[in-house]
């Protein structure tokens, strides 16, 4: 099968809907399928797998908590008309089809089947589906399929576009996480490690984890937080931590795909205190295939990380102290935190990208492709 994956987001930069679209094609690949990735690039090289393809420019784009790269220039269809003079496709599957005008200009020129998976969450309106709600009626009209990656996202999607939406969540590279993998050097001792993986960005909540962090280190003060990640917050917390006067926080930056398992794995604890606007936690899905024991809060918990007291601890956003009970109860009970991340890592399982992308295949089968 002929598939075209796009974006409207800058594929050099890293971020949960260029992960997701890059690990799709990557398993498409693996199952013999034609594949091309298509989307704005930035500053960054484009990644250099063979299946990758530059469409238009980006620009920072910010929303409630966060801020991303992202192509919004209406003019884009001249690249998009381009491309598709030199390439068929059986499927055009468009990630956040209504984001700018890269989706658009692919349903507009391209043939065959159209998909369009939807990730974003907002508990309030969306502003932009608001302002451009006539165009974005307009463009639902050439999608042929329409996919949300969770509940919380099919609510936000449905209050504007009424359709028959397939729940098909994020994957994880199972295999990748699950097997051991040495701890970063530094690291490989009995120290209790609490660890954050994602985008330093303000819906993620690094200020209220470094509040319960500092809690922890009150009660355990050999314990220490690892932070791995970019972001363009990354210097200001870096402040607030020296302000706040905390120790044995190593703020990490980027760390290589092939050495990232070993953090997962080496964490006694994982937290993921997102605020705001997070409909599927992918580091969180990568820390339970990694046997990391979790604490989430209830943004991304109940979609990604399961049952409270069953796969993990769910507490409410914003609360340090209720993040800090969670995580000491992990640290004081060994037992606890290896029967959760045991439950935890048997779900994650159900999501390996394999699974992920059969579903997906079976669904453009059955919208004709």
């Amino acid at each position: 099968m002929r598939i075209l994956l796009a974006s409207p987001y800058d594929l050099t930069h890293p971020g949960g809907v260029t992960s997701h679209v890059f690990d799709l094609a990557h398993q498409f690949e693996r199952f013999g399928h034609d594949i091309l990735v298509a989307g704005p690039s930035g500053d960054g090289p484009l990644p250099q797998n063979g299946y990758t393809e530059h469409v238009g420019n980006s620009i920072r784009f910010l929303s409630p908590g966060d801020s991303a790269r992202v192509n919004l220039n209406p003019w884009v269809h001249g690249s998009v008309r381009e491309l598709l003079k030199t390439r068929q496709f059986d499927v055009i599957h468009m990630h956040e089809p209504f984001l700018g005008f890269i989706g658009a200009s692919f349903m507009r020129y391209g043939e065959g089947v159209k998909v369009g998976t939807f990730h974003t969450w907002r508990e309030g309106p969306h502003v932009p589906y608001i302002a451009f709600w006539p165009l974005v009626k307009h463009w639902n009209n050439w999608l042929d399929g329409h996919v949300v990656v969770s509940e919380a996202a099919r609510n936000t999607i449905s209050r504007y576009i009424k359709a028959d939406y397939r729940l098909i969540p994020n994957g994880v590279d199972f295999n990748r996480f699950a097997c051991p993998v040495p701890p970063p050097a530094k690291f490989a001792d009995d120290r209790p490690t609490l660890l954050f993986v994602g985008r330093i960005e303000a819906r993620k909540g690094i200020p209220y984890l470094l509040q319960a962090y500092k809690l922890v280190k009150e009660r355990v003060p050999d314990a220490r937080l690892v932070i791995v990640g970019e972001g363009g917050l990354k210097h200001e917390y870096e402040q607030l931590t020296a302000k706040m006067e905390l120790q044995d926080v190593h703020f990490e930056g980027y760390v290589t795909p092939d050495c990232l398992p070993g953090y997962y794995q080496r964490a006694d604890v994982f937290c993921s205190p997102s605020t705001v606007n997070e409909s599927f936690g992918i580091t969180l899905l990568e820390a339970m295939a990694s046997h990391a024991p979790a604490v989430a809060t209830s943004i991304n918990g109940s979609n990604t990380l399961g049952e409270d007291g069953v796969t993990g601890l769910i507490v409410p956003p914003k609360e340090p102290p209720l993040m800090a009970h969670a995580v000491l109860r992990m640290l004081d009970s060994r037992s606890l935190a290896t029967s959760l991340a045991d439950a935890a890592q048997d779900r994650a399982r159900t999501f390996d990208w394999p699974e992920i992308a059969r579903a997906l295949l079976a669904y453009y089968e059955e919208l004709g492709a």
